[in-house]
């Protein structure tokens, strides 16, 4: 499967936010939260998938996993998680606002940028700042059970060529690759989607 998730908006280097890097970190979080949803949604295997452990109820459905991965009273949807069997790649356009000729060291420390996305494509951990999306009513969508699932990343940068952005302003096109790293019956519709 393989899917792209788009994010504009701040990103800012670990240690160098002016905010609480857990806040930052969930709003990011937040705003990827309606594209995962509606991946759900319109994607047939994950469809078919919730509907063929609906009647199998061992099995975990959107609403097993959220309640499995619960913190609080906030739950949460992971995509990819331990039992899944899943793997997952990354592929990051990373589209920065920076005054030409600043290198990309200078600009903001690019592996502690990418560890902060790393973070909020998660689940939060204990002790974490958990916002709520607008409808506080259904669980935040998220990519991952933990960012150690991720296998393999690139990255390639360029400028964000839009004017009256502030440094720390990104866009970031991600192209999810997932796939099946052990073949058993819950994962075996996930081989051609």
């Amino acid at each position: 499967m393989e899917f792209h998730l788009i994010y504009d908006g701040p990103l800012s280097a670990s240690g160098r936010s002016k905010g609480n890097t857990s806040e930052e970190k969930h709003a990011i979080r937040i705003a990827l939260h309606p594209q995962l949803k509606r991946l759900w949604e319109v994607t047939p295997v994950l469809r078919e998938w919730e509907v063929w452990n609906k009647n199998f109820e061992t099995q975990k459905t959107k609403v097993y996993l959220a309640q499995r991965f619960k913190s609080g009273e906030h739950e949460f949807v992971p995509l990819v998680f331990q039992e899944s069997n899943l793997g997952c790649a990354l592929d990051i356009l990373f589209l920065r606002y920076d005054q030409p000729g600043e290198t990309l060291i200078q600009s903001g420390d690019i592996d502690n940028r990418i560890k902060i996305l790393f973070d909020a494509l998660r689940i939060p951990r204990p002790g974490e700042y958990i916002g709520r999306p607008e409808d506080s009513s259904e669980p935040t969508y998220c990519l991952l059970e933990d960012d150690s699932m991720i296998s393999r990343i690139s990255v390639a940068t360029d400028y964000l060529l839009e004017p009256n952005r502030e440094k720390s302003d990104v866009r970031l096109i991600i192209t999810v690759k997932v796939w099946p790293v052990n073949v058993t019956i819950g994962s075996l519709g996930n081989i051609g989607f």
